[in-house]
């Protein structure tokens, strides 16, 4: 992966706090000390007649302390020593001279001295204290920072690149973090691997060398928490996949249950219905007019098997998205009839169903195929399911027309209606409404709709109960329609 260019952070860091040199402090504190002895010489110049000379020489104790907790116990001592020197040359007669006239003075000199050294050394242990707890504390921030960066993001790829950002934001220089996979390359002298419990889990570089200090933080502390959080990450996309897979899994056990259980039957009775009569045709004793309908039994039979099958193999292809259209403009109304006519042939009341076209019918961007396997299915549905429970008749309507710039077909029943619950349920594999009658494996409508989604349609059911059922088939409108079809309105579907 490579490294994530991170602008240098505007706040204290150890890479920074490094980064001025030894030569610079050095520089730093002689000027404080000098500036700090000087003003307390002022201070003192100022007071002078209000108490005694001895007294405001612990004035310079100040400008030590301030040294101390800035530069270190070190340049406070000499801090302390400058102190004293100018104590003694401004105001401890002789003055102009580094003498002192009064043998109690040198009392004076060693005490201040003493007094400086020792709040020096005071300071100083403070000041590391502090340094140290503030490091442990963004120490702290920092791996907390990294740990939900990694643990909060998904995939683990685009948690590493968050990591590595905030991470190159601390450090202030740029960073790469990458998973680990067997047979990868190990990072060089500037860089480490991130071991997790069952070994490396990530490798960490950086582009410019970091202070001893630094590097030392980052690989004895930052990156065996960062190694875990990691680890923990990877463990959880893991888990993650394989609870997708367990789900997927028993979805797939939940469907061949059902398609045992339901289409078993369904498979048994023409089966059952060849066997009799093929075993009865062996008979000597069967009339010419018994073996023409035997022979008709057999035959319907293997029709009805036949059409199981194929439903089943157009449900898998539906499903494994296999059932690609061949789009093409095409007149609604023309595939609509020739679906019609083509049931005709082998049901029946497919030949009393109703038809009204709108004037000019639709044209739509569809596999006309396709749309006439639907409206079959949808047509032999109503057919077998929605039939008056009054007259026992099926009345079936079909309809097609504009609405909302969609080509639109509506399958209309006189059955008995739908609950809300079953308007979607119909339309799982294998699923019937309450108030189905008559026979059905529960596929076509399955079908129907995987394959008006995939011609970029949609198939819907709107129905109430005892008021009949009424499928409407969205299409999208023909290539040269779409354009003027988006600026039409219309009523309802």
């Amino acid at each position: 992966m490579p490294p994530v260019p991170v602008e240098p952070p505007s706040g204290p860091s150890v890479f920074r706090a490094h980064a001025g040199g030894p030569g610079r402090g050095h520089l730093a504190a002689a000027g404080v000390a000098v500036a700090g002895a000087a003003v307390a010489s002022l201070a003192i110049a100022a007071l002078d007649g209000e108490a005694p000379v001895v007294s405001l020489g612990v004035l310079y104790v100040l400008p030590v302390l301030f040294v101390a907790t800035r530069h270190g116990a070190v340049a406070a001592s000499g801090a302390a020593v400058l102190s004293v020197l100018a104590f003694n040359w401004f105001f401890l007669p002789p003055t102009g001279r580094l003498a002192l006239a009064d043998s109690r003075h040198w009392a004076v000199v060693v005490v201040l001295l003493v007094v400086a050294v020792a709040a020096a050394r005071i300071a100083e242990r403070g000041r590391r204290d502090a340094a140290r707890a503030d490091a442990a504390r963004r120490e702290a921030d920092l791996v907390a920072t990294l740990t939900r960066a990694v643990l909060l993001a998904s995939p683990v790829r685009a948690a590493l690149d968050a990591a590595a950002a905030r991470l190159a934001e601390h450090l202030g220089v740029p960073v790469g973090l990458r998973p680990w996979f067997p047979g990868d390359e190990p990072p060089g002298d500037r860089g480490l691997l991130l071991e997790g419990p069952a070994g490396p889990v990530g490798a960490l570089s950086w582009d410019a060398p970091l202070p001893p200090a630094t590097e030392a933080e980052l690989r004895e502390r930052t990156a065996p928490a960062l190694a875990a959080a990691v680890a923990a990450a990877v463990e959880r996309e893991r888990l993650a996949e394989e609870a997708v897979q367990a789900a997927g899994l028993r979805r797939a056990n939940e469907v061949a249950t059902t398609l045992l259980r339901t289409v078993g039957h369904d498979l048994r009775t023409p089966l059952t219905q060849i066997s009799v009569a093929a075993a009865a045709l062996r008979s000597s004793s069967v009339s010419s007019a018994e073996r023409d309908e035997l022979a008709a039994g057999i035959v319907e039979g293997s029709d009805r098997l036949a059409g199981l099958i194929s439903k089943l193999l157009d449900l898998s292809r539906v499903q494994a998205g296999a059932a690609a259209p061949r789009p093409d403009d095409v007149p609604l109304d023309d595939v609509v009839r020739d679906a019609l006519d083509e049931m005709a042939r082998t049901h029946p009341e497919a030949g009393a169903v109703r038809l009204e076209t709108e004037d000019p019918p639709p044209r739509a961007r569809v596999d006309p195929t396709q749309i006439a396997r639907i409206v079959a299915n949808l047509v032999e549905n109503a057919l077998v399911h929605g039939r008056d429970p009054r007259t026992g008749r099926a009345d079936v309507l079909v309809r097609v027309a504009s609405r909302r710039g969609h080509a639109v077909v509506r399958v209309v029943d006189g059955g008995p209606g739908l609950g809300p619950a079953d308007r979607d349920e119909l339309f799982l594999p294998f699923r019937r409404g309450d108030e189905a009658a008559g026979p059905g494996s529960g596929l076509g409508l399955a079908i129907a709709r995987g394959l008006a989604e995939a011609n970029g349609g949609a198939l819907r059911a709107e129905s109430y109960p005892g008021q009949g059922t009424a499928f409407v088939l969205e299409l999208p409108p023909a290539t040269d329609d779409a354009a003027p079809a988006r600026g039409r309105s219309g009523g309802p579907a």
